[in-house]
């Protein structure tokens, strides 16, 4: 038997292993599969299965060239040897919509996350407006957690004296400061950089029970998903923070029950029942 190694981006490996639990095939079967389709030609044709469920296959997408690109548009064409402007065109979006989701965020938010990293470089702080609310922050660096798809800029908040993760795609930087960033927790920084959770908090033992749809879901749920330390009979047993708990499992709704801890199974129920409120 002939083993196969292939050094593959962090990206290409987590979203294998993604596509293999989810779709429930192990990595050998999934990686022939791929060899098999692809052996001979290289082209992801999957427009013939999916034409006769009515599935409309083709949009148009329209927009008005802004001032700045109006004025060196055809120099823009001339440059890239352009023949057929819909063809350029079609080949910029296929380049985009390839990368990665969090990938496409730092293209999109780059003016943002160079201006965090200049600031992270020369360890001083910066003006931020988050969420409506304006603060000085102490950036230590930005990062993603292993399961999601956003970026978060992990910082010390003067104004509210404690640690945050903010989104960078909501983050707004109002300006960078002359003030230096002070390490007041060395070892609490490092610790994050290596256990990255947008959640922080304390890490709880969570137990829970899921219905069969339950267990289907929880295959399909991968954003922010808890790590599982074991699952014994019908049940499961994760570890995750309680903020990360209260927004994962909310979307299970009557799929899973929670059994420990208690906190947990009453912030759920709170949660729930505000909700009720609203569709009475």
């Amino acid at each position: 038997m002939k083993k196969i190694r292939v050094t593959v981006s962090e990206d290409i490996w987590r979203l294998l292993k993604k596509d293999s639990e989810e779709f429930g095939i192990n990595n050998n079967k999934l990686c022939n599969y791929i060899l098999d389709k692809f052996k001979y030609s290289k082209k992801f044709e999957i427009d013939r299965f999916i034409e006769p469920q009515g599935r409309p296959l083709k949009k148009v997408v329209q927009f008005d060239l802004n001032v700045a690109n109006k004025s060196i548009y055809y120099d823009i064409l001339k440059a890239n040897d352009v023949d057929i402007e819909a063809e350029f065109f079609r080949e910029l979006f296929e380049i985009y919509s390839s990368q990665f989701k969090y990938q496409r965020e730092i293209f999109i938010f780059q003016e943002t996350y160079k201006s965090v990293l200049e600031a992270i470089k020369n360890k001083v702080k910066i003006r931020i407006l988050y969420l409506g609310e304006n603060s000085t922050v102490s950036p230590y660096f930005i990062k993603r957690e292993d399961q999601g798809d956003e970026n978060f800029i992990f910082v010390y908040d003067d104004e509210n004296k404690t640690y945050r993760n903010i989104k960078l795609k909501d983050a707004i930087i109002l300006g960078t400061l002359n003030d230096k960033i002070q390490i007041r927790d060395k070892k609490l920084i490092e610790n994050m950089r290596k256990n990255f959770d947008p959640f922080l908090g304390e890490r709880l033992l969570i137990k829970a029970k899921f219905t069969q749809i339950g267990e289907s879901m929880l295959k399909s749920f991968t954003n922010y998903k808890p790590k599982l330390i074991k699952k014994e009979d019908d049940l499961y047993f994760f570890e995750m923070t309680l903020e990360n708990a209260k927004f994962y499992f909310a979307s299970f709704l009557k799929e899973v029950k929670i059994i420990e801890p208690e906190k947990l199974k009453q912030e759920l129920k709170k949660s729930f029942l505000e909700a009720y409120k609203i569709y009475e």
